[in-house]
């Protein structure tokens, strides 16, 4: 079975962590989630969703861990997981652990998928950034839930901004495109253009400056895969399929020594 599995080049010289980005290829769902759905929340049959799981976990090398989830909400809420026994880590948008053996996941179809990596302190997280969270500044609030937190500097974390829509399939109205100037001025604009009189966002862009303005090196900013909606085989897609469809799943935890 095919699994398409992207990770960070730079990441990949310490074998006990793991972590990647999922797309859709593999698994057991059929029809809108055809592929490797792994969202209990979107409609599919809750058996094959465990089956897809169990089938990731497999093909990537979780044998002994878990995969903990959250309940995403578009928000900025950033929660500690120390609970090893966890399946899901309740609402929020960010999850942070030092825990080895737990891994974070964090689910999507358009929005960004973020995991930081503090490699010395072996501390991971994962956050979900839609154009709301990216508005709250979720990227911006993680850097400063290191800090207070864990004392991790911003120059000592690294950061991966996975597979989403981007600005050549991203429509937007002035709904969005306001609130977004008015948080981010020249940040948003920059990642905002215009053709045939119509907005589009680039919400990597805009994520990945926010990160940069929040204190961490450039050349600690890492951007993985594709656009979501031009993916089509590849990636789930929410905007693409413009009604409910599967979530792919982001990845990143330490493996026990």
């Amino acid at each position: 079975m095919k699994i398409n599995w992207l990770k960070v080049p730079q990441w990949g010289n310490d074998t006990s962590l793991l972590h990647g980005f999922m797309g859709r290829q593999g698994g057991k769902s059929v029809g809108a989630y055809a592929g490797l759905n792994v969202s209990y929340r979107v409609g599919d049959d809750a058996k094959i969703v465990s089956q897809n799981v169990c089938d990731m976990k497999l093909a990537v090398g979780i044998h002994d861990g878990r995969i903990v989830t959250m309940r995403q909400v578009h928000g900025d809420c950033l929660i500690e997981v120390k609970d090893t026994h966890l399946k899901e880590a309740g609402e929020a948008d960010g999850m942070a652990t030092r825990e080895q053996n737990t891994f974070l996941g964090v689910l999507t179809a358009d929005c960004v998928p973020m995991l930081f990596l503090a490699r010395e302190q072996r501390i991971v997280a994962v956050v979900h950034a839609g154009w709301r969270g990216t508005l709250k500044g979720i990227a911006g609030k993680t850097v400063k839930f290191f800090l207070e937190n864990y004392g991790v500097l911003p120059s000592e974390l690294e950061v991966a901004l996975g597979p989403s829509i981007d600005s050549c399939c991203y429509e937007i109205g002035r709904d969005v495109a306001q609130p977004l100037i008015e948080q981010w001025a020249e940040l948003a604009t920059s990642s905002i253009e215009t053709r045939d009189n119509k907005g589009y966002l680039h919400l990597r862009n805009l994520n990945e400056t926010i990160l940069h303005r929040a204190g961490i090196p450039q050349s600690q900013i890492f951007r993985v895969g594709p656009c979501t909606s031009c993916a089509k085989d590849e990636f789930f897609s929410y905007r693409r399929e413009k009604k409910e469809t599967g979530r792919q799943i982001s990845f990143i935890g330490w493996q026990s020594a």
